[in-house]
């Protein structure tokens, strides 16, 4: 009986003492909560002259990376601003387009303000866009914190503004305390940065940040914003903490490896705290992705250094060459020889999209490039015009075109983001896909190329007749074009390859109206009205396809996952006063006006220009087609007269190459 009576009182005692033994044995769990380090490395300053790559490199533990720091024009203000929003659009659209100065000014409680933020909001405020500055420290527990060195600027502070421009926390003093002083704002704040020294000092600084980061904290490093007018790819290290191995730094933002953009810090930084990521910040999280490469890094940068500054240059070899071409052909042969320029420039224009694809693998020097691209676009021609009968040359470098653009947005846009006309990361609007100068010269090159495929030769040997009534139009002919256009659609539209909703709305266009001229007999209203309505359903189209396959596009980001109906608005209006600034900018409105009394004197004059052909009806709905796209395009895209000066320009090389007519037997022998 007293063994049973004091049972339950045993029972308790073993299971206490079983429990004590567990936890003595237990792994040690770290429930401490997981911190954010934001530093900011300065370039040069004496005793250190190697770029802030070099410095990041030599240091194993950090994924690098390049950060694309604005879009478009760059100034520090704002790029430390866009970082705080985490959130940015084109500068173009505020008022007043550049910042307002902000200075770091210490308060009495241990914290700090930004002078000029109420400014700096009342910018933001008519951006057209959702962009708060101060929205990453708001978000964190107890503020954000910053350490630098006395004496200095500090305009990285601002990135630890809340949304009233206050800093939770300050510490500036010397530099050989900064890294201690970071720990003790640690221990308080879940969120510092950092503004680091220069030179040799700054390297120290790191390394001590380095060596005593704790397993669970985030330490990300970036350049310091320096004085710069021009698009600026910064670099940046990081040591996330749940990357596992360093490499190459990459984001959904960009889908290029080694590159990310400067609104998906905040993203990432509140992710590692396990905080909540506002509906505001529109970057996206950075991740480890490829083995660490800093030559290649390198190659990139310079690469997207150069390509913006060499295309006038490019274009005015070109066209002199064009010119030199017609006059000399000229002096030899009079009109025909005139005629035999004109068809040869106007086939090497064509070639001119799958050239820069080579060069843009090739990457040569400035010179090279230029002389590579005239040589090698003349050349082609040549070779074209000597093998393919007229008017059917134009489908080999329209097919070369289609299929290698086709190609490289299947791999990642790796060609088209080096080419001269290519989208380009430094500028932080697009970062892969198609950029609108290549949406509305593709669409042409593929409306044409359809064209010369199509066409009989009955079409253009038999009597002249009114342009476009001629043989020629078919159920099967239409068939053929609505596929390949839905085929190139796909392509454009697709968040994970072009990502250009406009190029969709472009295309669709441009497509549309070639299918429908190719119907035979008479057009009846539903006929034109789903003509009307393929933009509409390539859109939806897109939705869909976008929803379906992840791709997680600007279209998906900006349209689909829009904050209501006030966002899509402002989105239509912000579209629309790039392009009309764009419209304003340089000599845009000269040309803008010739390009207008090019359609036009093209359109009255038709049936003179294009007679030739004798009324084909495949090539009338091929050049209807592509005018269509160019206007359509410049209606629904953000660069406005750009797409109708460049999709003009190409209607304009086919029309020469038409209008010059055949090779003659006089001709042949005269060719080089």
């Amino acid at each position: 009986m007293p063994v049973l009576t004091h049972a339950p009182r045993i029972a308790a005692t073993v299971a206490l003492v079983l429990t004590l033994i567990g936890l003595a044995t237990a792994p040690a769990v770290d429930a401490r909560p997981s911190r954010a380090v934001l530093a900011f490395l300065p370039a040069g300053g004496d005793g250190n002259p190697a770029p802030v790559l070099d410095r990041l490199e030599a240091r194993a533990q950090l994924s690098i990376g390049l950060v694309s720091a604005t879009q478009g024009r760059f100034t520090p203000e704002q790029a430390v601003l866009d970082i705080s929003a985490g959130s940015r659009t084109s500068q173009a659209v505020y008022e007043p387009k550049s910042p307002p100065d902000l200075e770091l000014i210490p308060a009495g409680n241990g914290g700090g303000f930004i002078f000029g933020w109420s400014r700096a909001r009342e910018r933001a405020d008519t951006a057209l866009a959702d962009i708060r500055p101060g929205l990453l420290a708001s978000q964190i527990p107890g503020g954000a914190a910053f350490a630098g060195v006395r004496s200095r600027r500090n305009l990285e502070a601002v990135v630890a503004a809340d949304r009233d421009g206050d800093i939770a926390a300050l510490s500036l003093g010397t530099s050989a305390s900064l890294a201690q002083r970071v720990g003790r704002l640690l221990e308080r704040h879940r969120f510092v940065v950092a503004g680091l020294p220069t030179a040799d000092k700054g390297d120290a600084v790191l390394d001590e940040l380095l060596r005593d980061r704790r397993p669970e904290d985030l330490l990300i490093v970036m350049q310091t914003p320096p004085r710069a007018s021009v698009p600026q790819l910064l670099p940046a290290g990081a040591v996330l903490a749940d990357a596992g191995a360093v490499g190459l730094l990459a984001s959904p933002t960009t889908r290029l490896d080694g590159i990310v953009a400067a609104i998906d810090l905040p993203v990432t930084i509140l992710r590692g705290l396990d905080l909540k990521v506002p509906a505001g910040v529109k970057g996206q999280l950075i991740h480890v992705d490829a083995t660490r490469d800093a030559a290649g890094l390198r190659t990139l940068e310079a690469r997207l250094r150069v390509v913006s500054g060499r295309r006038a240059p490019t274009i005015f070899a070109l066209l002199f060459t064009w010119a030199a071409l017609i006059l000399a052909r000229g002096v030899l042969s009079d009109r025909r020889g005139v005629s035999a320029g004109l068809r040869i420039g106007g086939l090497a224009m064509l070639w001119v999209l799958p050239v820069l694809l080579f060069t843009g693998w090739l990457a040569p020097g400035r010179l090279a490039e230029v002389v590579t691209i005239v040589a090698g676009c003349f050349g082609l021609a040549v070779l074209c015009d000597r093998f393919v009968r007229w008017p059917r040359a134009p489908l080999v470098p329209a097919a070369v075109a289609v299929v290698a653009y086709g190609a490289d947005l299947a791999f990642g846009s790796q060609l088209i983001i080096r080419s001269l006309l290519g989208v380009n990361p430094r500028s932080g609007s697009r970062f892969y896909g198609l950029g609108n100068e290549l949406e509305s010269t593709l669409v042409v090159l593929l409306l044409v190329g359809l064209a010369a495929a199509l066409m009989r030769r009955a079409d253009i040997e038999g009597p002249p007749a009114p342009f476009g009534a001629g043989p020629g139009r078919s159920r099967r002919a239409a068939a053929i074009v609505a596929t390949a256009g839905l085929v190139a659609s796909v392509f454009v539209g697709a968040g994970q390859l072009g990502a250009d909703v406009g190029g969709v709305i472009t295309f669709g266009a441009g497509i549309a109206v070639m299918t429908v001229l190719l119907l035979p007999g008479r057009l009846s209203r539903w006929v034109i009205g789903l003509a009307l309505l393929t933009p509409v359903a390539a859109i939806a189209g897109l939705a869909a396809l976008d929803l379906a396959t992840g791709g997680d596009g600007h279209f998906t980001r900006t349209i689909l996952q829009a904050d209501g109906p006030g966002a899509l608005w402002d989105v239509v209006v912000r579209r629309y006063t790039l392009a009309f600034n764009v419209l304003m900018s340089g000599a845009m409105p000269f040309i803008a006006i010739l390009t207008i009394l090019s359609i036009v004197y093209a359109t009255r004059y038709r049936e003179r220009i294009f007679a030739p052909l004798r009324g084909s009806p495949v090539w009338r709905a091929a050049l209807v087609g592509g005018l269509t796209a160019s206007i359509v395009g410049t209606l629904f895209n953000d660069s406005g007269p750009i797409l109708l000066v460049f999709g003009t320009f190409v209607l304009a090389c086919v029309t020469a190459y038409l209008r010059a007519g055949p090779r003659s037997a006089d001709e042949a022998s005269t060719m080089p």
